[in-house]
């Protein structure tokens, strides 16, 4: 039996290639995706937020967002209040793209929970939130976000 390490890694893999083929010619990548519903959610996010909501350096954040704003799904302004800070905001193109974004998601979900009844995707789904918690507390020196 596969390590549990080993398992949430190969399904992470997955996921990656599952996004990339379903996101091809969007100009959103496997890992884009999560950076622009993030945005989306969070009209107005900061850089700095973002990088800490999804658990990656700022290098990444600036990476993803250059790349996201090249293809024309957000722009990034100065905070009036603190200009040394960039307030990033979903385009419409990237609204427009957004249902397109939870689709493939409601996909990988089903992909991942096919031939499981109703009460194993439940239990299954409040199994991985309860160690995401437990992952966040001990990511973050206890500081859930």
């Amino acid at each position: 039996m596969p390590s549990l390490n080993h398992s949430l890694n190969a399904i992470w893999r997955c996921g990656t290639v599952f996004r990339g083929d379903r996101l091809e010619g969007t100009g959103v990548g496997p890992y884009n995706y999560f950076y622009l519903f993030y945005i989306c959610r969070h009209p107005g996010v900061s850089q700095e937020t973002l990088a800490k909501a999804l658990f990656v350096n700022k290098s990444s954040v600036t990476r993803h967002l250059t790349h996201l704003e090249s293809e024309g799904f957000l722009t990034r302004t100065p905070d009036p209040e603190d200009r040394r800070v960039l307030l990033v905001h979903p385009t419409d193109k990237a609204n427009a793209l957004l249902p397109f974004l939870r689709e493939v998601g409601q996909e990988w979900r089903a992909a991942l929970t096919d031939g499981f009844t109703d009460a194993e995707t439940a239990q299954f789904e409040a199994l991985l939130e309860k160690a995401l918690q437990n992952a966040k507390k001990h990511a973050n020196g206890g500081e859930i976000l």
